[in-house]
């Protein structure tokens, strides 16, 4: 973490003794700082570690979770985190999904930026188990899970890497899961519009690592977004959304569904612009091109009649009639923008 200029972060299970804590921080992180959760679990399950220029406060502390308050150089937002590294046991987890929940109701979380990331040892969604295909099930925890996610108004951070997160290791049997994430809420995606996770290898582990970023490196200007009505008679328009909607994460009955939905309509725009650039790219020109071959071919029908040049001449009518319907809905579209610019302009 100090070689990769990252402010802060978190070790779970590090299986280190408490005697021997301090001094293997002290060596690995030399000048930095560290927080841990000995006093509540006797193996520490969590090491939270920060730089000298980032300033943390412990919030809260339990056998499964540190939360605490963070404060970034360079950004001015100070953001609350919570570090969790839940149990084995279904049962004991329960304490974990109440201690989340009663931090939400927290007047010191109300209208704060809020991630909650770790190893969650339970999934969200049937999809995130390698034997969904074969045997799906919601299991209790998986409920427990989706519950606490709902009435903290929680989403998942937008991640890169691999969907699964864990692996048993086993050459029979072989299982994967997603059992590390990072939860956002509403505050913190306003805050930081632009943060992502990054999933990776961390060798020595079962578990994959992650890493956070709150701001791209690459800032590139888009144009405004514009919603071609002709692409919606295209057959691949429907298969296109829905295959978007299944694979990007699950909407859940919340107070904030309706800013999460706005946000999975938002991301669906690229998709929507790839399309758009498919299908209407050039069209006016391919309009004139598919009319002049249309031309051609009933020339040929004509002059040399044929079976096959009957079915050429049927092939080019139907080229030219999809694409020129695609033409004339796009201007059609385009000259009511363009007229509606006008109107607003002779007020």
């Amino acid at each position: 973490m100090r070689s990769n200029s990252f402010q802060f972060g978190c070790l779970l299970e590090t299986k280190v003794k408490q005697n021997r804590a301090e001094s293997v921080a002290s060596s690995v992180f030399q000048d930095w700082s560290m927080v841990s959760n000995y006093e509540s679990h006797r193996f520490g399950r969590i090491w939270v570690v920060w730089s000298k220029h980032t300033r943390v406060k412990v919030e809260f502390k339990s056998g499964q979770m540190i939360t605490c308050s963070i404060k970034i150089q360079n950004f001015d937002v100070e953001f609350l985190c919570s570090f969790v590294y839940a149990s084995n046991s279904a049962a004991e987890r329960k304490e974990l999904w109440r201690d989340i929940k009663s931090q939400h109701d927290l007047a010191l979380f109300r209208g704060k930026p809020w991630i909650v990331m770790g190893d969650y040892n339970e999934t969200l969604d049937l999809d995130e188990h390698s034997n969904s295909d074969t045997s799906p099930q919601i299991t209790s925890g998986m409920v427990d899970f989706q519950d606490v996610v709902r009435y903290c108004s929680l989403k998942d951070l937008k991640t890169h890497g691999p969907i699964f997160t864990w692996c048993n290791k086993r050459e029979e049997d072989l299982v994967c899961k997603k059992l590390d994430r990072v939860l956002q809420n509403v505050v913190w995606y306003q805050s930081f519009p632009q943060a992502y996770c990054v999933i990776e290898a961390g060798g020595c582990s079962d578990h994959l690592r992650g890493k956070i970023f709150l701001s791209s490196d690459i800032q590139k200007p888009k144009a405004p977004f514009k919603f071609a009505n002709a692409i919606a008679s295209q057959p691949e328009f429907v298969q296109t959304v829905e295959d978007y909607w299944g694979q990007s994460a699950a909407l859940f009955h919340s107070t904030s569904s309706l800013f999460w939905l706005s946000k999975k309509l938002k991301l669906l725009k690229p998709t929507l612009r790839t399309l758009s650039r498919n299908k209407l790219a050039n069209i006016s020109t391919r309009a004139a091109e598919a009319y002049d071959t249309l031309c051609t071919r009933q020339q040929n029908s004509l002059s040399s009649p044929s079976p096959q040049e009957i079915v050429e001449e049927s092939i080019a009518f139907e080229r030219w009639e999809r694409v020129a319907g695609l033409d004339e809905s796009f201007l059609k579209q385009k000259s009511k923008l363009h007229w509606l610019n006008v109107g607003d302009n002779n007020k």
